[in-house]
């Protein structure tokens, strides 16, 4: 018997006690960790994980419970039962779910190079020349590291309104880091790659390790060549990565319907925050998107969210618990790290829509100002007011490309920051990277165009 018929036979075992939902999802799953600092391996290791767990309603509450290995799956199923009932007991108001249409398939990506068949060694050895090459093509780099991981195998996902769904994974992720020191001068920076739609050859042909070499050595070069930013408002215009990091960190997040009341956006559905042109999406699938999925963890068929359409912010991301309080169709963003976890409202890739403007349009008229090409990390509160990192930077200088700029941080307020848009551009790109929210960290991609700002839009500084 099959993981997907243990599961769907255990649901079919309640289905006259008394349960509003029942939903059961399994893992079987290997995981490979490799990090090296320079060429010397730090971690290695390759392990398999089998687990389930059962999320169910009952008299309108919630319960939740997991369990390692397809074994007994009854007893988890009662073990969630118990703690809904525990809740029942102080719960104020009870839960009900949107109505959707069961979904009965098989899920695989296209892959060409499985991730579970290029073995241990040759994912070493990329990794280490990888950063050899890193230290060799800079002088001034004095270390390279390396993260990688993958996670291989079959996930399942069975309901008691029909659901049975089974999903072959193939998720890898690889980060780099580079630092260097010269004349007490210190850079430090970082490259993130990532592919849930495709194998090795993300690594091979996508995403080659000579393109992550090159923006390594790339961002190095701008922080220990680069001058004090000007502290203050200026003009400045904005890489598809940055801008898909105010898109995803300090915008998204307001837009999903369990944060949306408690976040800067509430009250302002229907009315007008940003310029015309201006539209911003979240989409289950994207060429290249680390967030991409077929359907979400509660088995719900996902769609574009159009989360600010020309101007006017518009629809919330839901699961079908939120879908039934705002009498809405479900979008499909219900997401979960792994089984240990049950489903919340998550991004999948979310995004700035390109405009119509050449990159050399957007510079050309400022006199003065910053290109911000690269994010290094950063935060965003409820509010939407952000600071965040920026690891490669170039003055504008009468409407051209000045020098590089080092140490640099960008803050102000996301929802004001709208406002002082002046231009998108044509081109698009999107950063893959993880997302943590209420302990879950779950792949999510962010991008759009390059994004112009008048002055007051983003107030920037730095340690000089």
């Amino acid at each position: 018997m099959t993981s997907l018929d243990q599961l769907a036979r255990a649901v079919r075992s309640f289905s006259d006690s008394g349960f509003d939902f029942i939903e059961l999802r399994a893992d079987d799953v290997a995981q490979t960790s490799i990090e090296l600092r320079d060429t010397s391996i730090d971690i290695i290791s390759r392990k398999r994980e089998s687990g389930h767990s059962a999320r169910v309603l009952k008299k309108g509450r919630w319960g939740f419970a997991a369990s390692d290995g397809v074994r007994d799956v009854r007893s988890t199923i009662t073990a969630a039962s118990k703690a809904a009932g525990g809740i029942a007991r102080s719960a104020v108001k009870g839960s009900n779910l949107c109505p959707v249409e069961p979904v009965k398939r098989e899920l695989a990506p296209r892959v060409r190079v499985p991730l579970d068949e290029v073995c241990l060694e040759d994912k070493v050895s990329y990794l280490a020349r990888l950063c050899r090459e890193v230290v060799k093509s800079e002088r001034r780099v004095t270390a390279a590291r390396a993260s990688y991981s993958d996670i291989t195998g079959d996930r399942y996902l069975v309901t008691s309104g029909g659901t049975e769904v089974g999903w072959a994974l193939s998720h890898a992720y690889l980060r780099t880091s580079a630092s260097g020191k010269e004349s007490g001068r210190l850079a430090a920076v970082r490259d993130e790659t990532a592919t849930v739609t495709s194998g090795w050859e993300h690594f091979a042909r996508s995403d080659p390790s000579e393109k992550i070499i090159e923006r390594l050595v790339r961002k190095v070069r701008s922080q220990m060549d680069g001058v004090p930013c000007k502290r203050g408002t200026h003009p400045c215009v904005l890489s598809p990565r940055v801008t898909g990091m105010l898109a995803h960190e300090a915008l998204g997040h307001l837009s999903e319907a369990d944060l949306f009341s408690s976040a800067a956006f509430n009250g302002l559905q229907g009315t007008r925050v940003a310029p015309k042109g201006v539209t911003m999406v979240d989409s289950p699938k994207i060429k290249h998107g680390f967030g991409n999925i077929e359907l979400d963890d509660e088995g719900v068929l996902p769609r574009k969210v159009t989360l600010i359409d020309d101007g006017i912010l518009r629809d919330q991301m839901t699961n079908r618990e939120w879908a039934e309080r705002l009498d809405a169709r479900p979008t499909g963003n219900a997401r979960s790290e792994n089984y240990r976890f049950p489903p919340i409202i998550r991004m999948r890739n979310t995004y700035i829509e390109p405009g119509d403007h050449s990159f050399e349009e957007l510079v050309e008229g400022k006199k003065s100002g910053y290109y911000c090409v690269d994010v290094g990390g950063g935060m965003a509160e409820s509010n939407s007011s952000f600071q965040v990192g920026i690891q490669e930077c170039f003055e504008i200088v009468n409407g051209e490309l000045g020098r590089p700029v080092r140490s640099l941080a960008i803050s102000g307020v996301a929802t004001e920051s709208l406002a002082f848009i002046d231009g998108l551009g044509k081109d698009f790109d999107i950063e893959s990277s993880y997302c943590g929210k209420f302990e879950q960290n779950m792949a999510t991609s962010d991008g759009g165009p390059h994004l112009s700002l008048r002055k007051g839009g983003i107030v920037f500084g730095g340690s000089g």
